[in-house]
């Protein structure tokens, strides 16, 4: 009896070492085929036009789901836009691709602004490629706070279109409540509008929030991997996030100083 056990356990011990065997050769061609799709970003300088490019072909022969971050992260980082085009060509019906396609085309206008490198007409197309590539994505979900953040930013702070600026942060508040960002956005649009009253008290709100919220908010907005929020007004609340209070009620200070100066003048 002893020994029909012990053959019973051999072979089953047999099956899982195969089995763990084949998941450790699994996980080392993915290695392998991520490696090779970064080396091919690298190369990659051509024009493909409708043509599809050797990257692309190297993420199909990818767990792409699995691998989805890594995929989008190695195309984000190479600043390569035909890239990130063939991408949401190829694979149309993932939200996520089109939200990193426009935080690809927003990096790349504010790199160009910075720099001064092209016309205004250039940066203003560029900056409208991003636009359409989140709206896309809001078709696909329209309940991604992040794109409605996003989107609520271009218009707001690009566009000028406030009345649009506020509808999708306050579609954003519907979904999410407590998004200490999203009160903080409207803040500074109703700040920049001379509205003091009413930025004043979407400051005060934020107030309200812990700083383990606004850090766990921090981590929500930055989901998309590469971390396009660094820059607008998320590295001045990165600064701060240890003293969110002081930070806020400085920003009160300097708007009630406007509305007392906007009064004597």
């Amino acid at each position: 009896m002893k020994k029909k056990y012990l053959l019973q356990f051999g072979t089953v011990a047999g099956v899982v070492t195969i089995l763990i065997s084949l998941i450790g050769c699994a996980q080392t061609r993915q290695t392998r085929a991520l490696n090779k799709l970064e080396r091919l970003v690298l190369d990659d300088d051509e024009y493909h036009g409708h043509a599809k490019s050797n990257v692309i072909s190297s993420i199909e022969s990818i767990d792409y789901e699995r691998y989805h971050e890594e995929i989008v992260n190695i195309i984000f980082d190479s600043g390569n836009l035909g890239l990130m085009d063939q991408l949401v060509e190829y694979f149309p019906d993932d939200f996520r691709n089109y939200i990193v396609r426009g935080d690809a085309y927003l990096r790349n206008s504010m790199m160009q602004q910075l720099i001064g490198i092209l016309m205004k007409s250039s940066v203003t197309a560029t900056v409208n490629k991003a636009k359409d590539s989140y709206m896309k994505a809001l078709e696909l979900n329209n309940r991604d706070i992040y794109v409605l953040g996003v989107l609520g930013f271009i218009y707001g702070n690009i566009y000028k279109e406030y009345d649009k600026a506020e509808e999708l942060f306050n579609k954003g508040l519907e979904i999410a409540p407590n998004n200490p960002l999203l009160y903080l956005a409207l803040g500074q649009m109703f700040d920049r509008m001379k509205e003091y009253d009413i930025a004043i008290n979407y400051y005060e709100t934020i107030l309200e929030f812990t700083e383990d919220e606004v850090e766990k908010d921090f981590e929500h907005m930055n989901q998309y991997y590469h971390k396009l929020m660094d820059s607008l007004i998320l590295i001045l609340l990165r600064k701060q996030k240890k003293k969110p209070e002081d930070f806020l009620k400085r920003i009160i200070g300097e708007s009630e100083e406007k509305q007392h100066y906007d009064y004597r003048v």
